[in-house]
């Protein structure tokens, strides 16, 4: 189930198609590499993609997506298509994953900071 008013949600009312590839495409899913890139091939007919954040809670087995477009008039199109909602000028959209959803990549990734031109970047 997606977050927000899908029409998935209501009784008897059938999803929409963009709504089903959208359910069919991250459901399959087994890894964030995967899951992002079906997510972002259907941002495609709604333009550039401006931010793209993507959250696992394994409790429960969903991840939640946060995505703004660069035209941010296009984003209430993007929420009605993936059956999300618009969130303080954010696409925002809940995703079932699989059990098995990042199970064999658990690893902690560190990243040392470095500088560049001078000034420093990464952690403190």
């Amino acid at each position: 189930m997606l977050l927000g008013d899908s029409a998935g949600s209501r009784g008897g009312t059938s999803i929409p198609r963009m709504t089903r590839e959208f359910l069919e495409n991250t459901a399959q899913a087994r890894d964030f590499h995967a899951l992002t890139k079906s997510i972002l091939e259907l941002c495609e007919p709604f333009g550039a993609v401006h931010s793209f954040k993507l959250v696992h809670n394994r409790g429960v087995g969903r991840v939640a997506c946060v995505i703004e477009l660069e035209s941010p008039k296009e984003q209430p199109g993007l929420a009605r298509a993936l059956g999300g909602r618009t969130i303080n000028g954010a696409v925002c959209v809940e995703i079932e994953v699989r059990r098995d959803f990042e199970a064999s990549s658990r690893r902690v990734v560190a990243i040392a900071p470095t500088t560049v031109s001078g000034t420093r970047v990464g952690a403190n």
